[in-house]
């Protein structure tokens, strides 16, 4: 996917005032939300999301036309909690004022500079072609700020072994502990509605991912990797959200549709 430049950018700004809807916008057939003048920008800041709408948080919306991921699939603004993935992903109220994210893989002035780590996901998840500009970030920065901190810290800490750096002698260790248990196929099929159906269903919104209840090659080791450490546009998974014993009905239903 590509991403309109900084003119581009700026020529959708003098053509149209409103945006259309990202964290996880896009390529160039894509419109980017604009950025409005400082009065404006003081004026959005001082709405709240859950009544008005802003540039920055229809870059948020705004899907990716490479995958259809938008920031807003996996990470709640206080207004998303029908989006099932928003309960597996940090949101992002008070995002603009942590001192580090990524479990201190981005920390100090960094934070603000990288949106919260959203130039992260821009790339790794949402499969951005060129980095996001700097007008993008401030949307965002600007959006964060605009949410409050409501009653979420300042930093969010979670238990994982995919950061700061992916620990596979842990992972090693877990893929053995699931092979032990006894997975339930009808409480994995229950998990797999809720935490990939969204990627992975038969009507999946998103774009260029494999389906794992059709052909699927793996096995409860390649299926525990992917949910600790992710894959491509694939996130990680909390510890605490994910237990091992939910990794082993998932793999019950998984293999069970796919005859294993």
């Amino acid at each position: 996917m590509t991403l309109m430049n900084f003119k581009s950018f700026r020529t959708v700004f003098t053509i149209a005032a409103s945006s259309v809807i990202l964290i996880s916008g896009c390529g160039s057939d894509e419109k980017v939300p604009e950025t409005k003048n400082d009065t404006q920008k003081k004026d959005t800041v001082s709405e709240t999301a859950e009544t008005k709408s802003s540039p920055g948080k229809d870059f948020f919306y705004m899907k990716s036309s490479s995958n259809n991921i938008a920031c807003a699939d996996c990470h709640g603004d206080g207004t998303n909690s029908d989006r099932p993935l928003t309960k597996y992903f940090s949101d992002i109220k008070g995002a603009d004022k942590r001192k580090s994210t990524f479990l201190g893989k981005i920390s100090g002035e960094e934070v603000k500079k990288t949106a919260g780590g959203a130039t992260l996901c821009w790339e790794a998840y949402m499969k951005m072609k060129t980095p996001m500009t700097p007008e993008q970030i401030e949307l965002l920065n600007g959006y964060y700020a605009s949410l409050g901190t409501g009653d979420t810290q300042s930093d969010i800490t979670y238990e994982t072994i995919a950061l700061p750096q992916k620990d596979k002698a842990k992972l090693k260790t877990e893929q053995a502990e699931i092979l032990k248990l006894t997975g339930d196929p009808l409480k994995g099929e229950v998990l797999f509605k809720d935490a990939c159906v969204t990627c992975h269903g038969e009507n999946a919104s998103v774009k260029k991912v494999p389906s794992i209840l059709e052909d699927f090659e793996g096995n409860t080791k390649s299926i525990t990797y992917n949910v600790r450490f992710g894959d491509g546009a694939m996130p990680f998974f909390k510890l605490n959200l994910l237990s091992n014993q939910d990794i082993a009905d998932l793999s019950a239903h998984i293999l069970k549709i796919n005859g294993k």
